[in-house]
């Protein structure tokens, strides 16, 4: 693991207990391993508090406690502060609660004032990335490097949705009887999930930026199944959907986290055309994608539920299938925030992805937190980096080893 990162590089990691917990820390130079305090209910207690003020709860955002974040981050890191030193990228692998928490948003320093612009956020000092696991992100790291896909960006987003606009759920999507555990997805419960017209304009955006030409988006009735699957996928570099993903559970007769894409009119006779890209389906995908883009709600994370563990079998499908590093979102931003976050995210890393998809983020992120309206880490610490990162201290490494797991 430490000659697979960078001598800038650091992954922690972390074992949960009952009335203690374990955080290791391996860089380049060593591994290193310390005591918590904290166990997984005071963990779990402290995420939750945190995460109440990222979500919206009768029409408005709640103050986010500054002071609890920065007690978290004590928690976690004090014992190992000093090996953090001479780093500027940070691997988290999350568990239990911790896999909820984007760990950009935890407070470094006392906080001295309610100004979010003046904190002293962990994701300003360090570019940060997530793995759904340590393994994850060995096998990644070992990957054989890849031929470099002709074309840019391949997207999809703007399904074609017919439920209420204050609810990524309706109640006649919970409610739904029209499906078998078994068989495809029943189209009028996809139908009856919230339409997200602005995603339409962010990709617009986005494939300007990046010189995609408009027929690599899918837009409306033409982001469905049936056009995805025709695509030449080997040949893009970046998979973009913008769109809602749903948990397990979340849909009656949904056993796995998916992807919605446009429902077919005619209740098709296989899941292969349904309208939900499940993670078993991913799996089964062939890619070369330096980045998979997620952007909507319930990518990483669920409302009443925090998703960060269950979504990690979506993830890891994307990296089974041959994605390396994923950008996903923890909760549903403001399509403006999203627009100004992704546009930004783009314009430092373009076409050929040069400095790492990381640092582009903590960049583009820091463009939000300068400006009081989107200070809040509501509006710009939803999205986190999951898998390999592509951070600049990466490129230093030498040529990986041959492949040590195949799809």
């Amino acid at each position: 693991m430490r000659k697979r990162l960078g001598e800038r590089e650091a992954i922690v990691s972390f074992i949960i207990g009952k009335k203690q917990s374990f955080i290791q820390l391996t860089k380049r130079q060593g591994n290193y391993v310390a005591k918590i305090s904290e166990g997984e209910a005071g963990l779990a207690e402290s995420v939750a508090a945190l995460r109440r003020a990222l979500e919206i709860q009768g029409g408005a955002i709640n103050e986010f406690d500054l002071l609890r974040s920065h007690q978290l981050y004590k928690a976690l890191f004090s014992r190992l502060e000093g090996q953090l030193q001479g780093l500027d990228h940070l691997i988290v692998a999350g568990k239990s609660a911790l896999a909820s928490l984007p760990f950009g948003l935890l407070v470094t320093a006392p906080p001295t004032d309610g100004n979010y612009s003046r904190a002293s956020w962990l994701g300003q000092k360090f570019a940060i990335s997530h793995t759904p696991s340590m393994q994850a992100f060995y096998t990644l790291r070992s990957a054989a490097p890849k031929t470099v896909p002709p074309k840019v960006m391949l997207a999809f987003g703007d399904p074609v949705l017919e439920g209420a606009k204050s609810a990524p759920l309706s109640d006649a999507a919970r409610a739904a009887e029209g499906c078998r555990p078994a068989g495809p997805m029943d189209g009028a419960v996809l139908r009856a999930l919230s339409p997200l017209p602005e995603t339409s304009s962010e990709l617009n955006k986005v494939a300007a930026i990046l010189g995609a030409g408009s027929s690599t988006l899918f837009l409306r009735a033409e982001a469905n199944e049936v056009n995805f699957r025709a695509q030449k996928l080997l040949d893009y570099r970046i998979l973009y959907f913008a769109t809602h993903g749903l948990l397990p559970g979340e849909l009656k007769c949904q056993s796995e986290p998916g992807l919605v894409l446009t429902p077919p009119v005619q209740q098709p006779a296989s899941r292969l055309h349904d309208g939900l890209l499940e993670a078993s389906e991913i799996a089964g995908l062939k890619l070369n994608a330096d980045l998979v883009v997620l952007s909507a709600c319930n990518t990483a994370g669920g409302a009443g539920k925090f998703g960060g563990e269950a979504l990690s079998g979506l993830a890891e499908s994307f990296f089974f299938a041959g994605a390396r590093s994923l950008v996903v979102s923890h909760w549903q931003v403001p399509s403006a925030a999203t627009a100004q976050l992704m546009s930004a995210l783009f314009a430092t890393l373009g076409p050929e992805l040069k400095g790492g998809v990381s640092v582009a983020l903590q960049s583009a992120q820091a463009k939000l937190i300068a400006q009081q309206q989107t200070a809040h880490p509501f509006f710009w610490a939803a999205f986190v980096v999951v898998g390999d990162g592509m951070a600049a201290s990466s490129a230093q490494l030498l040529k990986p080893q041959a492949a040590l797991a195949s799809r």
